[in-house]
């Protein structure tokens, strides 16, 4: 009888046909890894665990939490790599061989994912496509990565071949190694050699038979191959594990606004022209600033790790400007004072010229681009809104307005350089004609300090 969906490797059918025999009309694929938090989403909204050897079917969703990572091999032979806070939406999947009926119809909600494309989509192309909420992907070859940047913008880079990417403004082609940046649905898509931050999976093969051999039940022996790691070794050898440090990298072009918490009271900085600053990869690590007592600010008992600083674009993009935390910091001039949960932005500032011509440009209101989560007592919190406006027009006038799990406030604020300072903010304007506005916060409502860090965007 001939089965309701090819493969191109009969022995990866026999198994998942064996797997789930009274679902095999619907299934989509099987994922190949799982690690950390990852769930499916039915059609009907019910949602579970998904773990290895699990069953994938049109129409469900994967979700993946923040530490979640899954590895989807569908019955086509495409593969699917899904990185963490990453929801994946199967919203149309047809493998009949048929290049008329088939379909790979696939969303990408949020995060970041990489795919290489299988026999559906050598058999129509057109009928292979992913959507965001900005753009929708075609392919005209056999791989790519895309994910969502912090600014809400997306990030595509074409691997094998080609991939078509459209939007409301028009269509643009990648071959193999090109990337691109999407705004938004209907700004026309900027090519940059910035790639989307996606993991490349393990290479994992696809299960083989092993001559005429059989198992103990008599059926085909079957021998999954898989690229490790980890280097195999024998008794008569030593494995020895090197641990390579992270590249630091130092800037002095680069500003800082920060605000650290020590017995009660809020200690804040916001860093002069030509301060020193190391960074690795994203995530600020320590800085020195100018002036008299050049005091220094630095992270200090257990590391955070680089992936929870977040950024747009990398460090040394001239837009550059990146948020996080340090647990615990310290900062010294010249004694040293300890300081917990130690929130910061960081960016190249925009320059005078610039800011200067922004005086015709009116009132500008900029959204909300990304934050760190508020802290109190040291006690985690939610930042549920923040707004940010200035009128260039009047030297500049800030007004800002902050809303937190912890409490609400508003403060303003003026200058004529690009930092600023309010009553309870501290930041300054980064990039070209002040694309990006970052602050620092701390105030006090009568329960503790609320501190915390929010980016916005023009």
């Amino acid at each position: 009888m001939k089965p309701h969906f090819p493969l191109k490797n009969a022995a990866l059918l026999t198994a998942l046909v064996s797997a789930w025999p009274l679902q095999v009309h619907a299934l989509a694929g099987i994922a190949q890894f799982t690690a950390g938090e990852v769930n499916v989403r039915q059609a009907d909204g019910k949602t579970i665990a998904l773990a290895k050897g699990g069953s994938i079917d049109s129409g469900h969703a994967i979700v993946t939490g923040g530490n979640g990572r899954a590895q989807v091999r569908f019955t086509d032979g495409g593969l699917v790599s899904l990185q963490p806070n990453t929801e994946f939406k199967i919203a149309n999947y047809v493998d009949q061989n048929n290049p008329k009926e088939d379909r790979f119809l696939v969303d990408l909600l949020r995060g970041s994912m990489r795919a290489i494309t299988g026999l559906i989509g050598k058999r129509n192309r057109d009928n292979y496509r992913l959507t965001t909420t900005t753009a929708t992907i075609g392919i005209r070859g056999s791989g790519f990565k895309v994910g969502y940047n912090p600014d809400g913008s997306l990030g595509i880079t074409s691997e094998l071949d080609k991939i078509e990417v459209c939007n409301q403004s028009g269509c643009i082609g990648l071959v193999a190694g090109e990337s691109l940046k999407v705004l938004d649905n209907v700004t026309p898509p900027v090519r940059t050699s910035e790639q989307p931050k996606v993991e490349t999976p393990v290479t994992t093969k696809d299960p083989v038979v092993v001559g005429d051999k059989v198992d103990q039940a008599g059926k085909i022996k079957v021998v999954t191959e898989k690229v490790e790691a980890a280097t195999t070794t024998t008794t008569t050898k030593t494995t020895t594990t090197t641990t390579t440090s992270p590249v630091e990298r130092t800037f002095t072009d680069i500003q800082v606004a920060a605000v650290g918490v020590n017995s009660g009271s809020a200690y804040t900085l916001t860093t002069s022209t030509g301060a020193t600053t190391v960074f690795s990869d994203n995530k600020l690590l320590k800085l020195q600033d100018t002036g008299a007592n050049t005091p220094k600010w630095s992270e200090a008992g257990t590391a955070q790790p680089v992936t929870s600083f977040k950024s747009v674009g990398n460090v040394s993009d001239a837009n550059f400007i990146g948020w996080g935390m340090w647990t615990t910091g310290q900062k010294e001039d010249p004694s040293v004072l300890s300081l917990d949960n130690v929130h910061y932005v960081a960016g190249r500032p925009t320059s005078q010229t610039e800011l200067s011509a922004l005086s015709y440009s009116g009132v500008a209101n900029y959204t909300l681009a990304g934050n760190t989560a508020p802290t109190q007592n040291g006690i985690a919190g939610t930042l549920n809104s923040a707004t940010f406006s200035v009128n260039f027009q009047t030297g500049y006038t800030i007004s800002v307005a902050i809303n937190t799990s912890f409490g609400n406030f508003t403060d303003s604020a003026s200058g004529s350089t690009p930092s600023f300072n309010g009553t309870y903010i501290k930041g300054m304007f980064v990039g070209t004609n002040a694309a990006y506005a970052g602050l620092t916060y701390a105030k006090n409502p009568g329960a503790g300090l609320i501190t915390g860090a929010v980016v916005f965007k023009k």
